[in-house]
């Protein structure tokens, strides 16, 4: 009897591990040259990435969960587009503390704006963090380098 009990067992924790391992299954990421290609393909429209990005944004890179409204993102602006950024974000905010939980694979996504978050690090490297005006989402933004990052907050 007790053999059974091993087999059910290790039973339910591969049948665990794998719906755990599955629940990314649906991320999907895409690439953009610039935010007009971005645009015509339908992932501003879609949500998949923010309304109002200056008109400058190029090298974007994008990732979501079809099955919610989880998302990621990355893209380089011009630092003389900035204040359309700028319009963007409501406060800045602290990333220490907070939590970014990309899949793996998402190999584009930098490890320091993954798992839990240390924001005296982050801020070290010249991110700001911001609170988007609308929705869910999070920027990390380094206004000298003309790069920002995006995550739905957890």
């Amino acid at each position: 009897m007790s053999g059974w009990r091993e087999v059910l067992t290790v039973c339910v924790t591969v049948l665990a591990l794998s719906a755990g391992g599955c629940k990314n299954i649906d991320v999907l990421t895409e690439t953009y040259a610039t935010l007009a290609e971005a645009q015509a393909a339908g992932a501003v429209e879609r949500g998949w990435l923010p309304r109002g990005l200056p008109p400058g944004t190029y090298e974007l890179r994008l990732a979501h969960d079809v099955d919610s409204n989880r998302r990621w993102g990355l893209f380089n602006f011009p630092p003389d587009q900035a204040d359309a950024l700028r319009a963007l974000a409501a406060q800045e905010i602290s990333l220490d503390g907070l939590a970014c939980n990309p899949p793996g694979r998402i190999e584009w996504w930098p490890i320091l704006l993954r798992r839990q978050l240390d924001g005296e690090r982050i801020k070290a490297t010249g991110l700001r963090g911001y609170a988007a005006k609308e929705g869910d989402l999070i920027l990390a933004v380094n206004w000298a380098q003309g790069r920002a990052y995006y995550w739905t907050r957890e």
